[in-house]
């Protein structure tokens, strides 16, 4: 099967002066009528993209479009330079094929919905939203859609040493909320769901001063997930792919991008995530 975005992926790793690129969906995305409108950023490895993915966009459009008056839009983004991640299985032009598979699933199951994929090259998260509102987004309230494990870590320090978290993340925040869902198995206990549920709140409470301001409680939104895929495993589902276990593994992704993969892999003899 050939690689639908591999060139585009190039020409972007080639382009030293480009640090976000639009590779599928609207490329520009702008207020209509006179309220705010919300871009919805789910920014992850897409290694591979599954119901766990489609779950957070699925709360947050819930959310969003039933509390809010302007428009809502979705951004599907793939940095090449993660801070946590290397290029491993599967190749960036695969996840950016599949993420368009996503893209379309979203389509077609949310009236009036056309999610946009994109690629920078930022690692954290002050720099993915310069090229966001540089080239796609310029006005407008921005979210990032984030499991509870990632939460905690965009407020770590060390990711912005010699920087405090306050200095480097204090003009981000003045136009940024984060949508999170609580992360865990069916085996977790009540009180490990109502710490993570109880995270903003205690932000708010000064809990995290002076690492995270009180202030910035407000910005995030952390609803309880008991949904069969809130503990969805990436790499659970990998092994299961690499073994041909198609079947199974389709019971987290949709399938569009089941038979993607399938596809690939017998089109070049192995799995695209080894």
């Amino acid at each position: 099967m050939p690689h639908d975005n591999t060139s585009k992926l190039q020409h972007f790793r080639n382009d030293e002066s480009a640090k976000f690129a639009v590779i599928d969906g609207p490329t520009e995305i702008s207020a209509q009528g006179s309220d705010e409108p919300f871009l919805l950023v789910l920014d992850s490895s897409f290694n591979p993209p599954h119901f766990g993915h489609y779950t957070l966009i699925e709360k947050a459009l819930e959310h969003y479009t039933g509390s809010n008056s302007g428009s809502v839009h979705v951004l599907l983004l793939l940095s090449i330079n993660n801070a946590d991640k290397n290029e491993k299985p599967a190749s960036f032009d695969r996840r950016l094929d599949m993420m368009s598979l996503l893209a379309k699933h979203l389509s077609h199951n949310f009236s009036n919905l056309s999610p946009t994929v994109a690629i920078c090259k930022s690692a954290k998260f002050v720099e993915k939203s310069n090229g966001i509102r540089d080239d796609l987004f310029v006005n407008g309230k921005i979210v990032y859609l984030l499991g509870f494990d990632t939460i905690t870590r965009v407020f770590d320090p060390k990711y912005y040493v010699p920087s405090t978290v306050r200095e480097a993340m204090g003009n981000f925040m003045e136009h940024t909320d984060f949508f999170c869902l609580t992360r865990g198995s069916e085996n977790s206990s009540d009180s490990n769901l109502d710490e993570q549920a109880h995270y903003a709140r205690d932000i708010a409470a000064g809990m995290y001063e002076p690492v995270i301001p009180s202030s910035w409680g407000s910005k995030i939104n952390i609803i309880e997930n008991r949904n069969k895929y809130n503990a969805v495993s990436s790499s659970a589902l990998r092994k299961l792919l690499i073994k041909g276990e198609y079947e199974q593994a389709s019971e987290d992704i949709p399938v569009e991008i089941t038979d993607y993969i399938k596809a690939a892999d017998e089109a070049t003899g192995s799995s695209i995530f080894e």
